[in-house]
């Protein structure tokens, strides 16, 4: 028994978050961002709107490969596990459970070695103080992912820019109801918008499932790898010693 099928669905992850950022940086080269300005003459202000491009479909499809391939290797995991135990493990999955549930974690873990058991039992989101707490757990929130992913593609929304304003207009400025900034309209020969950033996220946001930075793609794939497959590895190994 080994783990390679775990590790090399680790690595087709990394090839799929290689293409999401080279995706991502076309799109952001491409200047999606754009402000437009109006003078309003009559209550002298002036109004500024940020209007910002959808990021390319296809990245969401990327986005979803990725999760499924995390998923899989914990899949992989353990099956690898069990197979050393069982000569075919049948209905064995990595569980991730937001509440505990021992019937099931063993249904899931048929098999698996009694220390590997514990270690994955270590990290299932229900050990969360509380709802908010379970929800922005790693697994869990890749385990929501890969099943809305099943359904419809992952949103993937460039919706966040950050600027800096000059203070004399930063101090004066107000957001409308309709996202519009406006300001005093003497004001605006004083304009000048400092370089921004923009951040694209996957999000699902009526389901609870947020990620606010591209970055966490890359923190989900290293948490796997450090806490769940080197940690179950390393206590089976430990195990037959």
């Amino acid at each position: 028994m080994n783990l390679a099928d775990p590790y090399l669905k680790t690595a087709r992850a990394k090839e799929h978050l290689d293409a999401l950022a080279e995706g991502l940086r076309e799109y952001h080269a491409s200047n999606p961002c754009k402000f437009e300005g109006q003078a309003d003459t009559i209550n002298q202000l002036y109004r500024m709107r940020i209007v910002l491009k959808d990021p390319p479909e296809k990245l969401s499809l990327i986005a979803g490969d990725v999760f499924n391939c995390l998923r899989a290797a914990l899949d992989h995991l353990v099956w690898s596990l069990a197979s050393n135990k069982l000569s075919y493990p049948l209905c064995t999955q990595f569980p991730i459970l937001d509440k505990r549930n021992d019937k099931r974690f063993a249904s899931q873990t048929r098999g698996v070695p009694a220390e590997a058991a514990k270690i994955i039992k270590s990290l299932q989101p229900y050990h969360g103080k509380d709802k908010s707490t379970v929800e922005s757990h790693l697994l869990w929130q890749l385990n929501k992912l890969c099943n809305i992913d099943k359904h419809m593609r992952i949103p993937v929304h460039g919706s966040t820019v950050d600027f800096k304003l000059p203070e004399s207009i930063a101090g004066k400025r107000k957001i409308e109801p309709d996202g519009v900034m406006s300001f005093p309209l003497h004001l605006k020969s004083q304009l000048t918008l400092y370089p921004y950033a923009r951040h694209t996220a996957l999000s699902h946001l009526s389901s609870g499932c947020r990620m606010p930075r591209f970055a966490e793609a890359w923190r989900f794939r290293s948490a796997l790898l450090k806490r769940c497959l080197a940690s179950a590895w390393s206590s089976y190994m430990a195990s037959l010693i």
